[in-house]
């Protein structure tokens, strides 16, 4: 695959089953296709205007990806989320978002590490609010293109809509909510003076992740369901 300089590829057409991927993708995380509904390749073949091969590569995509399960019998639904779900894409979250952030500062113009801190400023109004989730993932797409690894900005991307579905709505206990300014700030700094071990580590103490295993688990937040708390 031909690169440019900075080592982001070039733009490449997208292919139906990429295309299919996406968008199935963008439905079940925005909730139009429902937890435990039934997927017809057929059905979402005539919905989206294209053939079932590229449905059914779209499918076996987002079962790797956790949005659908594929049952001996050949029957496909949308996976619900679960505690277990939220924690795992959390802690994903963190890992990910973090080395995005350790593989982009050292890049970074300095105009770059600005918009960056403006983008981490963003994330601290939005706490509380509704869309905390999507600013949080506005710093984080910003620095994993900027990261220079191609491979793992595809990740990103493929695994955006899982997260996103995840991930919207989850609380955090009002106690930890000045803790998370604090960090904000910290990450602000740290993205400034171009510290990218800093700021990976404050991405993942945002995610509750510490810095050993064992105190990650000790240390969980206990984020809670949308029905609890405050938004973060």
């Amino acid at each position: 695959m031909k690169v440019w300089v900075d080592g982001t590829p070039p733009p490449r057409k997208k292919s139906l089953g990429e295309d299919a991927f996406h968008r199935i993708a963008r439905a079940i995380a925005r909730g139009q296709l429902r937890p435990g509904e039934r997927l017809q390749d057929v059905e979402l073949a005539e919905r989206l205007h294209m053939s079932r091969t590229p449905v059914r590569e779209a499918l076996q995509r987002l079962e790797r990806v956790g949005l659908v399960e594929i049952l001996p019998s050949r029957l496909t639904r949308v996976t619900e989320v679960t505690p277990a779900s939220q924690r795992m894409s959390r802690l994903h979250a963190g890992y990910q978002a973090g080395v995005a952030a350790h593989m982009a500062i050292p890049r970074l113009t300095l105009q770059e590490r600005q918009e960056a801190a403006h983008l981490v400023e963003e994330m601290e109004a939005a706490i509380g609010a509704p869309h905390a989730s999507e600013a949080r993932r506005s710093l984080y797409s910003y620095l994993s293109s900027r990261s220079g690894n191609v491979l793992h900005h595809d990740h990103m991307s493929d695994m955006e809509a899982t997260l996103e579905r995840n991930l919207t709505g989850m609380r955090f206990p009002p106690e930890l909510l000045e803790q998370m300014r604090v960090l904000h700030a910290d990450l602000r700094d740290a993205i400034l003076a171009g510290d990218a071990a800093g700021a990976e580590r404050l991405i993942r103490a945002q995610h509750g992740i510490f810095d050993t295993q064992e105190a990650a688990l000790a240390q969980d937040p206990s984020i809670e369901p949308a029905e609890g708390g405050s938004a973060a």
